[in-house]
């Protein structure tokens, strides 16, 4: 019997983007089967496929960011949320980069001499 413990990763890495692209299809399928129903039941099942598959697919990506970027008044309202959401999520990731303990007491050291020399040159360090 094949279970996914039984393959290697390699088998494993190899049919996870094709079943991620698959399935992001289905819930696109699902989103627009869905548009008859009233409430907002299809426009999330479209963002979440969409997003699954422009996750997993070159080709669907390489689309997405040439219609970004030739026709942004139309890409812009459907996607520019998410692309302003995930550049602050991004930049929020890195700014939280841990420094050795070492490192920061150098640098401690060096703006408090810094400060102090700044102070000592200022004019008005001698009113």
């Amino acid at each position: 019997m094949l279970t996914v413990a039984s393959l290697p990763r390699v088998e494993i890495a190899r049919l996870r983007r094709p079943a991620l692209q698959a399935s992001g299809w289905l819930v696109m399928g699902l989103g627009v089967l869905s548009l008859p129903i009233p409430g907002p039941v299809s426009t999330p099942l479209l963002a979440v496929g969409g997003l699954m598959v422009l996750r997993s697919s070159v080709s669907a990506r390489r689309h997405y960011v040439r219609a970004r970027d030739h026709a942004p008044r139309l890409v812009r309202p459907l996607f520019g949320r998410f692309d302003a959401w995930r550049h602050r999520h991004r930049a929020a990731q890195h700014a939280h980069v841990k420094v050795p303990a070492a490192l920061a007491a150098a640098n401690d050291v060096a703006v408090n001499d810094s400060v102090a020399a700044l102070a000592l040159r200022s004019p008005a360090g001698n009113a």
